[in-house]
């Protein structure tokens, strides 16, 4: 199978009626996660990417397969029915992001932030610094510290160790031939790849990037960015009861 790497605006989901519409496609666990938070952001992001999931798992043809998530110890999700399948997520503001695929993967999108480059000094090698550095100051180097963060996001989940590896325990190095990874000595095994950067009609600007292991070379890798709202159409019926059925249909 290929590899899937979906994305998406959830943009939509703040409209109180598209989000209790789209909020009876997902399996109940996720319906109960997205109402705990307590305001519409979080909510959304989290019915975001659950819908996300949702599309990649019936496109992969594991349909279903979503309802039966369980985590790992450090709290990496993966699917209970679905062992040699993997998943990770990631949200920021008004993006989502999933990638699901044979090999163990790791993604991770962030909105670029103005003064956050400073943060490097913290939590990167002096030679990620220099590399943040050798742009422009000001915007350049934002998108410089956002598109490295990203790329240590997905390193961190896709061992399963997320935040217990601390990101200045290891180095990656952005070179005209891909991105390299020292971690106690090289580590080719890992494959690291990002997308373009999107600019938001609110004028936010977000890097992605996803890391796959043990990827064999010519091993094909979907991206799509996906209009969550035009993807899933919900049927309501109405039951004996008075209750709505709530039905996905594939368009």
């Amino acid at each position: 199978m290929d590899t899937l790497v979906y994305t998406a605006d959830i943009s939509a989901l703040n409209d109180p009626a598209v989000f209790e519409r789209l909020l009876g496609t997902v399996p109940e666990y996720r319906r109960e996660k997205a109402m705990r938070f307590k305001f519409p952001g979080g909510r959304a992001q989290s019915l975001g990417v659950g819908l996300l999931l949702r599309i990649a798992c019936r496109d992969f043809g594991i349909e279903g397969a979503d309802a039966h998530v369980v985590l790992g110890e450090n709290g990496k999700p993966a699917f209970r029915d679905e062992p040699e399948v993997h998943f990770n997520l990631s949200h920021s503001k008004t993006r989502v992001m999933c990638v699901i695929s044979p090999y163990e993967a790791g993604c991770d999108v962030e909105r670029v932030r103005p003064g956050r480059s400073r943060l490097a000094e913290r939590f990167f090698k002096e030679s990620e610094n220099a590399w943040i550095r050798s742009f422009p100051e000001g915007d350049a180097q934002d998108i410089a510290f956002c598109r490295l963060w990203t790329l240590k996001e997905c390193y961190m989940k896709v061992t399963g160790r997320g935040m217990a590896l601390s990101p200045d325990k290891f180095t990656l190095s952005v070179t005209p031939d891909g991105i390299l990874l020292d971690h106690e000595g090289p580590r080719p095994e890992y494959r690291f790849f990002e997308l373009p950067a999107c600019q938001l009609t609110e004028g936010d600007r977000y890097c992605h990037a996803y890391c796959l292991k043990a990827m064999p070379e010519g091993h094909r890798v979907v991206c799509r960015d996906v209009d969550l709202a035009g993807s899933v159409r919900v049927d309501e019926t109405n039951l004996p009861d008075g209750k709505a059925s709530f039905n996905e249909v594939a368009r």
